[in-house]
């Protein structure tokens, strides 16, 4: 099969009607329609096999995630999806992999509402590149830089859940899961970035970012970039029972603070709007914990507390280049 016939056959499915696509597939380049009055933002993440995925996981999951964390960037932005583009590198052409692959795209494509535009296939090991393309309305961007003195500090969902299911990869494939162990597998393999909620939550917060990297981590971006410091309530974090269920409560708060790869968002919204963001949240029913305080810049970043007492995690968070 050659590269148009692969295109032709797995990437060109057929999309629900938009306002912004003037012309998708098919052309040297896709044409969108900015809306008026609003920005044009947009992300790019690569993820290659043994890092990001399994290769011999399904290949529906691992097309739903590559879609799923880019799109989680638009969430923590506020924006609404305009479209994406795909890049894919494959060793050779398997159509029973490549069938797997596309209803997978297309699962994720119909999810999130939005449309495959382009992109490109070639030869080579196993890599996935997406670029998604949302708007905002101008100005209204939640931007790391715009957390502000004695923000409420929020998360949604349940963190931790991804990062303990990464050792169950090998137990997964011998079908021996428990019910708890599924959801948790489910958590890493199919990630669900509340973009609906969050293009609505832009109207309420100030700062926003998605959880890729570990709580801890990527908080740790929104201080930096803030210049501001954060106190922490460990025994507020959102943590599912399954979690609990699967490690105990102790290496819950563990993978909660540094686990990564759950894409849920961490954002950050003055006192007066927690009964807004509440209603907000179960308008699409989202859910969101409080799970801290912005305070004033010190050496220290994050302070945790339990019980009234520091806290002291063992568990450091996920660094790219990490030796």
């Amino acid at each position: 099969m050659k590269e148009f016939e692969l295109i032709k056959e797995y990437f060109s499915f057929s999309q629900s009607k938009s306002d912004t696509v003037v012309e998708g597939i098919g052309d040297d380049c896709a044409v969108l329609s900015v809306p008026d009055k609003r920005q044009l933002v947009t992300s790019v993440d690569t993820l290659v096999d043994g890092v990001h995925f399994f290769s011999d996981s399904d290949p529906a999951d691992i097309a739903y995630k590559s879609l799923a964390v880019n799109v989680s960037d638009l969430a923590a932005m506020g924006a609404k999806p305009l479209g994406f583009t795909l890049a894919i590198a494959l060793p050779k052409v398997d159509e029973v992999w490549l069938k797997s692959f596309s209803k997978g795209l297309q699962e994720a494509s119909a999810d999130f509402e939005i449309p495959l535009i382009g992109g490109d296939t070639t030869q080579g090991p196993l890599t996935i590149t997406v670029n998604v393309l949302g708007s905002v309305k101008a100005d209204k961007a939640m931007l790391r830089k715009s957390a502000q003195l004695d923000d409420d500090i929020w998360v949604t969902g349940y963190v931790g859940d991804a990062a303990a299911a990464l050792g169950l990869h090998g137990k997964a494939q011998s079908s021996d899961l428990n019910e708890a162990e599924s959801y948790l597998l489910q958590r890493l393999l199919r990630p669900n970035p509340p973009i609906t909620f969050a293009t609505k939550l832009a109207k309420l917060a100030h700062a926003a970012i998605d959880i890729s990297d570990g709580l801890l981590a990527d908080l740790g971006h929104i201080l930096e970039q803030s210049q501001c410091s954060a106190k922490i309530k460990v025994g507020s974090l959102p943590l599912s029972e399954q979690l609990i269920q699967c490690v105990g409560l102790e290496q819950a708060r563990e993978f909660a603070l540094n686990g990564g790869d759950d894409y849920e968002l961490c954002f950050t919204a003055k006192h007066s709007m927690r009964n807004k963001i509440l209603n907000l949240a179960e308008d699409f029913q989202v859910n969101v914990h409080r799970i801290g305080t912005i305070v004033e810049q010190s050496d220290e970043g994050v302070f945790l507390m339990l019980d009234g007492k520091p806290y002291q995690p063992k568990r450091k968070g996920w660094q790219h280049f990490s030796t």
